[in-house]
This record gives C-alpha cells, structure tokens and sequence, in this order.
C-alpha cells in the first residue's frame, strides 16, 4: 500500500543507543587523571591542585576525543566536565551538546542538550544518560535534516533500555508537522532493538462526494509469531460515515531467509454510505451497504510447491475508485484467483482456480483446472523435441444477477449462463536447424484433441480434433562501426536485424465454430495473440486453418561502460495473417510498429502504431518524449489515439517532476481529452521527504467524468517507510 510502519521511525532510536551500548564510557578506568592528555589555549587549577581547568581545549583518551569550550578533569574522582559547545566522539558515536559529564569508576556518562546522529535523521535531547548499561535520554525529537521548529520530527518524552531485562520503553510519543503534533501515544515498550512491530498507514484528503476523509490502515505482530500482524483499517470520510474492516499480514522473509519464504495479506473494509450515491461505469446506482476485499498470498512448501493466488471483491464496480483508489494499481478485475505448481517429471504439474466474487461483472469460472505441462525437451526421436501438455478443467460463466449485461450473448454465443467440463491434450515435435550462424529453422508439427461434456444452448458432449503443421524461421546480421561522440555518450556501433517468420496450417481448426463457449477472450485489440497452436489457451477460439507472422527486429546499440551496452535505437515491425482466426485482432492482418530512439541517456523518444486491415491509415498509435536528468528532474510529454471500437479516443497528458532540494519534489500532471476540448485530470503539488523513509505529498487536484463535475479538490497523503 504505503510502504512500512509509522512507528518504524522509534527504530531507529534504538540503534542508536546499540551504538551507544558499543562504547558506553571512553574513558579507561585505569587511566590517572593527573596525567590527561589535555590540549588547549590557557590552563588553571582549581581546589589546590586536584582539578585542571583547560579553555578552549581538548581532550583524548583510547581513541575517544572530547572538545569544548571549558574542560574540567577532577583528579581525585576521575570525572570529567566539559562545557560550551562539546563535540565528544568515539568510534561508533559523535555527540554535540551544551554539556557532557563523564565517570569512568561510576560507568557513567551524562549529557545535557545534546545533538547527535548523520544526514538526513539527527537527535535532539534535553539529556542523555548511560549509566552501567543502561541508557536513557529524555526530551527526544528526530529530526529530517537540520532541526527546525517547523519542519517534521518525531518527538518522545523518554526513550529508556534496561540492560538487565533486554527492555525498551518509548514514553510520550508525539509527531510533529509544521511543529504541530497530531498524534500521541502515552507508552510503547518491546524486547531489545528488534523492529517496532507496528505498521500505520495513513491517507487523509478530500474527495467531493466523500468529503474530507482520514484513511488507516494499522498492524500489530503478534509475539509468539513474529511472522503474523493482526489489525484493523478505520477511514472515516465526512460525508460518506465511518469504514471499518479487519487487516492481517503474513511474511517470514526476515524471520527464515534460508528456509521457504512466504507473504501474504488480507483486508476488508465495510460501510453504510450517508453520502450521495453516484451511478458506477455499468450505469447502476450502489446500496447504501457497500464493502471490498483484498489479499494475495505467494510461498513454497517444503516439498517445492509454489503458490500464488489473490483475492478481490466489491460490492459495486466504484467502490474502490470512491474509498481506497491507491488500491487501483495492485488489482485486476474482480475475482479469486488461486495457482499452485511444482516440478514432476521434468515438466511441471498446475492447479489453477478463477472465482467470480461480484455480482456485476462477466467472468468466465475455472472451478477448478488441473494441467500438466512437459515443455520443449529432447525426444525419442533423436535430433527432435517434443511437447506435450494436458488439461482437465471445469469452465462455467453466468450473467450477472443484479446487471445482466446485454452483450453477453454477442461475446458468448450463447442465450444463458453456462457449463462445461473441458478435457484437452496436445503432442508437438520440433526439429531445431542451425543452418549457419545467420539462420536457424525450426519445422513444428503437432496435434491437439480437446472434449466438451456440453456445448452452447444445450448441445450436449461435443469434441474438436486439430492439427499444425508449420515452421519458424529467424535470420541473424549485425554491423559494428567504431564511431565516437564524447557529447552523447556514443563510444562505437553496433546493428543487429533479426527478420523472422512463423507459419502454421492447423487443419480441424473450423471445426464446431459457434457450437463451442469461449473461455478466452480478446480483451485487448493492441496484443497479438500467440501463433502456435499449444499456446492457444482456448481451443474453441480457434477457428482459422492458416495463420502466419512476419516481422523484423532491429537494434541499434552503443558500449557503456556502467551497464556494458546502451540500446541507440529499437524499430521493430510485425504484421499477422489469418484466414478466419477469431482469437487474433477483429483486423487480422494489422501491421504493429514500434520505434524507440535513445540518443543520449536524458532523453527517449516511444512510437508504437497500429494499422488495420482495412485501412489506410493508423487506427491507434502512441506516441511519447521522455527527458531525465537523473536525481534532478524528469518529464514525459505524451499522445495516445484510437480510432477503432466503440470509444475513439484522442488523449494528451504530461507527466514532470522537478526536485527543488534534498527534501522537496514539485509535480504536475495534466491530461487533456482533445475529442471533448476538455482537461479530463489535473493535479499540482510537493511531494516533501522525510529522510529516506517518509513521503509526504499536498497539492490540488481536478478530476472530470461522466459523474464528476470537476470541482477542484485538496489532497494530503503520507507515505510512511517506503523502501
């Protein structure tokens, strides 16, 4: 979400007392204070004789060094004073303060107003005391950079460590912004310098239809399982009421790194929104009962078994964009997805599961799929590869109950929900030729039988044979000039080309076109799908009995001396064909091209083009210019048009960061949709960072949609321990 815990920052205290504990005293105790090794401007006695006073003076004693204004060494006690901007170091600590005391025969060390740690965090104490292993400061503020009263820093009223108990107690938490504090937290202690074990998310803002709106998300890990955190999330919004819901986390990342790591996390939020309900994307207006879902898990068993799966649930499609729109990022659609596969065999054996968790959207069910897949290994046959892979799977998709779209039957065939049990299996062989290093050629061929208990509209059990036959084949040519630029970073040239073709003929494939439901559909016009008929993901989308690619790769590159090559140019150009292929483009033979110059390291310049079939020109292009100065500044101008489907779009945006200091970002990001003559986002803003954990960010923001007037609103986020 935002990174790790609020309280993370008290951490950081404790390493700095370790430090401390290092080198508690510096002072030898066998050292005879009548013979200091004492430097400065004038010297006095005091107390006939027993205590050197020394005046602007210095101090050293075993590789510890202390200076100050006024020194005070007493030789009947052994103490030392030193007064007046004290800088005292060791190995491991330097310390600057109003004043030090320190007793080597008491293992004691006591400083007053004191300043200590490196760029970007510092300390600040009224007092810091060590005393026989035990240390306590009070009076504590953290401070980013130098400290200032109205900067951001963290304030605690006593930080103290029991040495004998292995205990740290943190009393009178307060953090502080423009030097108001807006938090406290009257106690905290835990065992020694581990992590705190709190994580606080925080989000505040103000949104239009929820109003202002604090969002938290807090974590606890509990201490008999350091692996799991137990919490809650609480946003409270203006005007939509109070969202509540429970937060767990799992990692054992830190805990075993040698043994199977695993990480997972679940949240759920619900609320009875107060506020003016606003109609979603399908045209629906939500309940006034609205809630979401989220989790993933991802790990390895002891026997090798990787698992990975997700959750994400809503009550409405908005619900997420209204309440928690950071989410947005992290998700898909709305589904439970579950996979788990391990080694056997010298292939691999899956489980895969696809839930629908909504009621609004279509999502074809995998309830669930069991597939084994041997991928391209020598065969019998010598001098051939073989593939191979079989499926068995539950497929089944409804319309939505409370939204019954009304294309499902155009995108499925089919008048009703629907179900099927689906087995499928695919044997291929390849014979792999390296005519010469500029050519390989690789004949495929291979068949694919695939068994439906029940196709669309009530037809019953329905199986499809098919077959392919084809090859690949991809050249080789490459070019070096020893051609020099000081100015753009240019030290030689080199050209690669790699032209290549793939063919398949796949007889069977219009078998049963129309009778069968689709499980796999085209959901994006600008992604070619695969070409080989045991990557097809769904037989019954597979209805053409040619397909072909052709395509040239090109790449232009220069030597680096950081990363050994720096890419010059890349053109690359591919067009498909097909006879009558369903699950390629609507415009099956599109031409896609895509060109990306980088003639120095600050500059990129990004063209991507489709052209239909029947068309004479570009039906979507990109097209982008990106500059970065590094740590400094970066900004990226930017076209996206489409003029294919049922929503043409011709869409401007601006993306610039500038850093005006260690601490400070300005950014500006602008959209602007030229088809309505409208700015469809802004925002403007800082982006202010606290050391280099902390991220906070303000600005303005306007946002314009078919629901949104585009009234300007204010928005505050902090961004805590983000690595």
């Amino acid at each position: 979400m935002f990174g790790r815990p609020f309280w993370t920052l008290a951490t950081t205290f404790g390493i700095a007392l370790t430090v401390l504990a290092a080198d508690p005293v510096a002072a030898d105790k066998n050292t005879k204070p009548n013979q200091p090794n004492v430097q400065g401007e004038s010297f006095t006695y005091e107390e006939n004789g027993k205590v050197l006073i020394a005046i602007d003076a210095s101090f050293e004693a075993n590789g510890a060094h202390l200076s100050a204004k006024k020194i005070r060494l007493n030789s009947v006690d052994g103490t030392v004073l030193a007064e007046g901007n004290v800088v005292y170091t060791t190995k491991s600590l330097r310390i600057i303060g109003e004043q030090v005391m320190l007793d080597p025969k008491a293992d004691l060390v006591i400083a007053k107003n004191v300043k200590f740690g490196r760029n970007p965090f510092y300390f600040t104490a009224e007092e810091l005391r060590l005393e026989k292993g035990d240390k306590t400061m009070s009076g504590v503020r953290l401070w980013n950079n130098e400290p200032q009263e109205y900067g951001m820093s963290l304030g605690i009223r006593e930080v103290h460590f029991s040495e004998k108990d292995n205990w740290l107690t943190f009393k009178g938490v307060t953090p502080r912004l423009m030097g108001m504090p807006f938090f406290y937290l009257p106690y905290y202690g835990q065992d020694g310098y581990q992590d705190i074990p709190y994580e606080l998310h925080l989000d505040t803002g103000s949104r239009d239809a929820q109003g202002r709106y604090l969002r938290t998300t807090t974590l606890v890990r509990q201490t008999d399982n350091k692996s799991l955190w137990l919490g809650a999330l609480v946003d409270y919004y203006g005007r939509s009421g109070l969202l509540i819901g429970p937060a767990i986390k799992y990692d054992n990342r830190k805990q075993s790194p040698k043994g199977n790591p695993w990480h997972g996390s679940f949240q759920t939020g619900f609320i009875n929104d107060r506020g003016d309900l606003e109609i979603d994307s399908f045209g629906r207006t939500p309940g006034r009962n609205r809630s979401f879902a989220t989790g993933e898990i991802s790990g390895v068993t002891n026997n090798g078994i990787e698992i990975a799966g997700q959750v994400y649930a809503t009550s409405d499609p908005n619900f997420v964009r209204n309440f928690r729109p950071h989410e947005i990022e992290n998700l898909g659609l709305p589904q439970a997805t579950f996979e788990a596969i391990k080694p056997l065999a010298g292939g691999y054996l899956s489980g895969n599961l696809v839930a629908k968790v909504d009621n609004y959207q279509d999502v074809v069910q995998k309830l669930p799929e069991v597939r084994f897949d041997l991928l391209e290994t020598p065969s019998a046959i010598s001098g051939f590869n073989q593939r191979t892979f079989l499926t068995a799977t539950y497929l089944t998709q409804r319309p939505s109950e409370s939204l019954p779209l009304a294309n499902f039957a155009t995108e499925t065939g089919s008048n009703s929900a629907w179900s099927t049990a689906r087995l499928d299996a695919y044997y291929g062989l390849s014979y792999p030729i390296t005519v010469r290093d500029y050519l390989t050629f690789k004949p495929v061929a291979g068949v694919r039988a695939t068994d439906w208990s029940s196709g669309l509209n009530n037809r019953g059990n329905t199986a499809k044979v098919m077959a392919q036959a084809g090859f690949d084949v991809e050249g080789l040519a490459t070019g070096s000039w020893d051609l020099k630029s000081d100015k753009w970073g240019i030290d030689g040239m080199r050209h690669t080309v790699r032209p290549f073709i793939q063919y398949r003929t796949l007889p069977g494939a219009n078998q049963k076109v129309g009778e069968l439901a689709q499980s796999d559909r085209n959901v994006a016009l600008s992604a070619f799908r695969e070409i080989d008929l045991a990557d097809r993901t769904d037989p019954a989308a597979v209805t053409s009995t040619q397909v072909a690619r052709i395509g040239i790769r090109n790449t232009l590159a220069t030597r680096d001396t950081e990363n050994g090559n720096r890419e010059l140019l890349r053109f690359d150009i591919l067009k498909d064909w097909s006879n009558n292929d369903s699950q390629l483009s609507t415009s099956a033979t599109d031409i896609q091209t895509h060109l990306r110059l980088t003639p120095a390291n600050w500059v990129a310049i990004d063209y991507f083009d489709r052209r239909g079939k029947n068309s004479s020109r570009s039906v979507e292009t990109l097209q982008s210019i990106a500059f970065n100065s590094g740590d400094y500044w970066k900004a990226t101008l930017g076209l996206f048009e489409q003029s294919e489907g049922l929503y043409p779009a011709k869409q401007y945006w601006m993306q610039g960061e500038i850093r005006l200091n260690s601490v400070f970002t300005a950014f500006l990001n602008a959209n602007y949709d030229s088809l309505v003559h409208a700015f469809t986002s802004e925002s403007i803003g800082i982006i202010q960072r606290i050391g280099n954990s902390w991220e906070i960010e303000y600005g303005f923001y306007k946002r314009v949609t078919i629901y949104n007037d585009g009234s300007l609103g204010l928005s505050l986020r902090v961004r805590l321990f983000k690595f």
